[in-house]
């Protein structure tokens, strides 16, 4: 995913922008989003495993000591392994800058599995366990844990804290719209003030009615879509929507 390190190739010329227009130049954009913290919802009519990937970028690399958050509804124990780093090329200690918050229904682990994933382990990695009933639990403990991380750091740079949330989905499926649209005003507003880059996943459709109603409360949209590795010579590729910047790219290799 390109919040990392964009693939973007040029100035975008989705259908809204015009051909007289001059939109921002995406890598200014995306600058300016890291630096001032952003909120990036992730969608498209795209197979489980490209929500994996596209989340792993956005987590970051290991170029340098990141923070992260991981908050998980429906992901699985596999899915978990596959965005984080390995612990043993992290910068710092992996249990003191990476936690996960559990809020699966039913609950579950994450870390721990029956079945062990052929990836390498989590290690020491903290899972919190969330059982919430109108999702306070959820916000506080991702406040609490953006709080201990800033205390860690002395202050966290710009997007240095990278906060997921995976899905969306399974906490419309158990709460009422406006209960998970009140919870993430509240998770959002946090990453903002400690500059953090936040994504949060959604598995559906961007021209889908629940995309819709909740695309103008996030900084930009980040679309996903599989593709034919044969013929693109990639196998997946990634469209931004920055509403305030009126920009649309076009797509790009994921």
């Amino acid at each position: 995913m390109s919040a990392g390190s964009s693939g973007y190739r040029g100035s975008g010329s989705g259908d809204d922008v015009t051909a007289s227009e001059e939109p921002p130049r995406f890598l200014d954009v995306l600058r300016e989003l890291k630096a001032d913290g952003c909120n990036l919802l992730v969608v498209g009519d795209a197979p489980r495993r490209l929500f994996t990937e596209a989340s792993a970028g956005l987590l970051g690399g290991t170029d340098e000591q990141r923070y992260r958050l991981l908050a998980v509804t429906d992901a699985s124990a596999q899915s978990v392994v596959e965005r984080l780093p390995d612990p043993d090329e992290t910068p710092g200690e992996f249990g003191e800058t990476t936690e996960i918050v559990n809020h699966a229904s039913p609950p579950r682990s994450v870390v721990e599995s029956d079945d062990p994933p052929e990836t390498p382990p989590l290690g020491d990695l903290s899972e919190r366990r969330v059982v919430d009933p109108q999702l306070a639990g959820l916000q506080a403990e991702l406040a609490e844990s953006m709080a201990t991380f800033n205390r860690h750091a002395g202050g966290l740079r710009p997007a240095q804290l990278r906060v997921g949330v995976d899905s969306l989905g399974a906490l419309f499926e158990h709460y009422d719209a406006g209960v998970v649209r009140r919870c993430l005003q509240v998770v959002t507003g946090y990453v903002t003030d400690y500059d953090a880059m936040g994504h949060y996943v959604l598995t559906e459709p961007y021209d889908s009615e629940r995309v819709q109603r909740i695309a103008d409360d996030f900084d930009a949209v980040v679309e996903i879509r599989a593709v034919d590795s044969g013929r693109d010579g990639h196998h997946a590729e990634e469209r931004w929507r920055v509403a305030s910047r009126d920009l649309v790219t076009d797509w790009f290799p994921l």
